[in-house]
């Protein structure tokens, strides 16, 4: 929504549907660790009950077939403990946009707990999902941005205010007013000179 201020404030609540837009990359990474994990693991076994000589291959793939498959378990649940973590403390991120920075305000059960500007030049890296724009100021941490509770207008001026094309497929441009003429006050207006009139009558 556009505020008194002219800014653009948005509200968005981290529910399991932005975890799962935001932590997409991470959950189908650690589901492929643990299927090909699994898959080494298996394979180790067969090399080494049917290998004459069992400190060959078989072992090679045990340990490779494990270390896979328990990086893929620890990616899992580090993604569903930050997912649940965050559901259980009703976590809230609102973002203010300014001109040149956003103000970004972080609420921990209904209590303001964070408060950053950020210029959008800080801003490491902008990932846009089918519902979301992730803001990541820190390689770690990004912020929220609802694009379903802005109006095309608005989102399209965060998207042009972040570096990006317009919102939507069909990049709907931002509607620009017009400049229009400035009337120059009576301040600024030169006075007529006073002696006009009388050199005037002179050359008559």
């Amino acid at each position: 929504m556009i505020t008194e201020k002219g800014t653009i404030k948005t509200s968005t609540p981290l529910t399991e549907q932005v975890h799962k837009e935001l932590n997409k990359k991470p959950f189908v990474l650690s589901i492929l660790y643990i299927v090909l994990g699994a898959i080494i693991l298996a394979l180790g076994f067969v090399v080494y009950i049917l290998s004459k000589a069992q400190d060959s291959y078989g072992i090679v793939l045990l340990a490779c077939g494990t270390i896979i498959l328990a990086c893929g378990i620890i990616i899992l649940v580090a993604v569903r403990s930050a997912k649940n973590l965050t559901l259980k403390r009703r976590k809230v991120d609102e973002a203010e946009f300014f001109r040149d920075h956003l103000m970004a305000y972080e609420y921990t059960d209904g209590e303001l707990t964070t408060t950053s500007k950020i210029y959008y030049s800080w801003l490491i890296k902008i990932r846009e999902t089918a519902n979301y724009l992730f803001l990541y100021n820190t390689k770690a941490t990004a912020i929220a941005v609802d694009k379903n509770s802005l109006p095309i207008n608005e989102l399209s001026t965060i998207r042009m205010l972040l570096g990006r094309s317009a919102a939507g497929a069909a990049q709907v441009p931002v509607q620009v007013p017009e400049q229009s003429v400035e009337t120059p006050t009576a301040a600024e207006v030169p006075p007529e000179e006073p002696f006009t009139d009388l050199t005037e009558n002179k050359e008559e």
